[in-house]
């Protein structure tokens, strides 16, 4: 194409025929520019779609988090449930005259042993968020990713990660002041612990009272912070399931 073009310009030029040439090259020059705004226009397609093929991926791996974190929100339900049941009948024990003993070490164990911690994948938006945000086109979307995780998780975090598992830091310690233990030998764990449990202890000590009261009180803030970051995930995916289904 390229020996084409030269010889019509010198043959052009060879018959004097300058004005003829002169508008043969502005006629060159203008094919050059369109070939390459040509280019321009297949590059930029190209890159789009590279940013699109990129947010998409992102968008899912954000998606497939979210959804980990929700089995983890409901773990974290089931295990507060078992802790209101147990601090119930513990406390219901406390107006009964008699109440069987294996029942107490049971419910005793689980108010012991319960807690939650919460647990967020934030790798897909830490991801995504270090490369830009702006990677996400749509800003309704990217406003509502941004909110989810900067400040309604991060709210959630500190009241269950922080508050809540220092109310049980204290149950602990009041456990360990209040309760004997007997420590036995453990072919496991080399030893096992033992808390003395017993009727008379639930109705007459008041230190005991503020076990139940420490590990009891955290359950209604814990379950309405994660019902509200399940409700808010559960929309949040929706919300990705609308862009990822676009055509």
């Amino acid at each position: 194409m390229i020996k084409f073009f030269r010889k019509i310009r010198q043959r052009l030029l060879s018959e004097n025929k300058f004005s003829k040439y002169l508008i043969y090259a502005i006629g060159e020059i203008f094919l050059v520019v369109i070939g390459i705004l040509i280019a321009l226009e297949i590059n930029i397609k190209n890159q789009e779609s590279i940013n699109r093929e990129y947010e998409l991926t992102m968008l899912n791996e954000i998606r497939e988090g979210l959804i980990r974190d929700l089995d983890g929100l409901k773990g974290g339900l089931e295990s507060i449930d078992k802790t209101r049941i147990a601090v119930m009948k513990l406390t219901q024990a406390k107006y009964e005259d008699s109440f069987p003993q294996d029942s107490l070490e049971f419910y005793f164990t689980e108010v012991r042993r319960s807690g939650i911690g919460l647990s967020l994948n934030y790798s897909a938006y830490e991801s995504i968020k270090s490369t830009g945000l702006d990677k996400i086109s749509n800003d309704a979307l990217r406003s509502s990713i941004t909110n989810l995780y900067e400040v309604k998780l991060k709210a959630v975090d500190f009241w269950i990660n922080d508050f809540i598992r220092t109310r049980l830091d204290l149950r602990s310690e009041l456990v360990r002041q209040t309760m004997d233990k007997i420590i036995k030998p453990d072919s496991v764990n080399g030893i096992a612990i033992e808390y003395v449990i017993n009727h008379k202890l639930i109705k007459k000590n008041k230190e005991f009272d503020e076990i139940l009261v420490t590990a009891g009180g955290y359950i209604p803030i814990a379950k309405r912070y994660v019902d509200f970051a399940t409700r808010e995930i559960i929309a949040q995916i929706k919300e990705i399931d609308a862009e990822l289904n676009k055509k």
